[in-house]
């Protein structure tokens, strides 16, 4: 049988392996870039319901043994089942970074006590005092004071970053853990931000730079399954199942609200203009950390 002939009698299966050949940020391996290959390899579409499913989503090749069909239930399942197993790994790392820690505290009581002192205020203190002050975890100092920042000028940055703290912002997730947590991320990264560009560095900004990378994942991995702008109702309904989808809905208005907020890219459409404003806010976010003249070297460079 013909290609030709083969990818009009599986047209489903053909249209499937050409998006995924097609598809921004996609990878494919050699063999399966033959559809005969392909088919050979994943099998014939069991029914319109059926989607083909990376089964580790972390993966962005796709390949023989490493997607199969799925029916928008049991990609659900599959998905809650890898996210089990990946919080459970991270568990086991973080469990064996704590023994380690130990065992390294142990052999050493001075540095146990964190041993690092800096000056503040007139006086020597101890890195443990000044993260109270800065309100972030002691963890976070190292990142915080590099470049030679002083804790002084910490203290004078995290008041900077508290005047431009709003609790109450409409785009803020509605859970008081995750809020709490996404300000501590504001104030360590607000510390590392270049002061000429301390007023710009905002919640806002921050929220934007963190959701469009996702938002812009999420948009490409549907992409990839086809599902993107579905064109039946069981499509709609795979799409509607999918937690890329679900989570792009919940960014999505958030986003359009942050938006709003910084009149610079007010303009930008985020379904249209996505890549386009992702781009845009990433090099900012360099820029506010690193400076301008940096940044121009690092695209001199590239």
């Amino acid at each position: 049988m013909t290609l030709q002939t083969l990818c009009r009698k599986y047209a489903g299966e053909a249209s499937i392996h050409r998006n995924i050949l097609m598809s921004r940020g996609t990878g494919v391996t050699g063999t399966w870039r033959d559809f005969r290959a392909f088919l050979g390899d994943i099998g014939t579409r069991p029914t319109d319901q059926h989607v083909l499913v990376l089964l580790n989503r972390t993966e962005r090749t796709y390949g023989p043994g490493r997607a199969r069909w799925m029916t928008p239930e049991e990609q659900a399942m599959h998905e809650a089942e890898f996210d089990r197993m990946q919080a459970e790994k991270r568990r086991e790392e973080q469990l064996l970074l704590h023994q380690a820690a130990a065992q390294k505290r142990a052999s050493n009581p001075k540095a146990a006590s964190f041993g690092q002192w800096t000056p503040m205020a007139g006086q020597q203190v101890a890195y443990t005092d000044v993260a109270k002050r800065l309100n972030i975890p002691v963890n976070a100092l190292s990142k915080t004071m590099a470049g030679g920042r002083s804790a002084d000028d910490l203290v004078k940055r995290a008041a900077s970053a508290a005047e431009l703290i709003n609790q109450d912002a409409t785009w803020l997730p509605p859970d008081p853990a995750r809020k709490a947590g996404f300000f501590e991320a504001f104030r360590i990264w607000h510390m590392q931000v270049q002061p000429q560009f301390s007023r710009a560095a905002t919640p806002t900004f921050l929220f934007l730079y963190i959701a469009l990378p996702v938002m812009k994942q999420c948009r490409d991995e549907l992409m990839e399954l086809d599902l993107w702008n579905p064109l039946s109702q069981r499509a709609t309904h795979a799409r509607d199942a999918h937690a890329s989808w679900k989570k792009y809905c919940e960014f999505m208005p958030r986003a359009q609200v942050a938006l709003m907020e910084i009149p610079i890219y007010a303009t930008y459409s985020l379904l249209s203009d996505l890549d386009a404003l992702c781009d845009r806010i990433l090099t900012a976010e360099k820029r506010f950390r690193e400076g301008q003249q940096k940044v121009i070297q690092t695209h001199r460079a590239a």
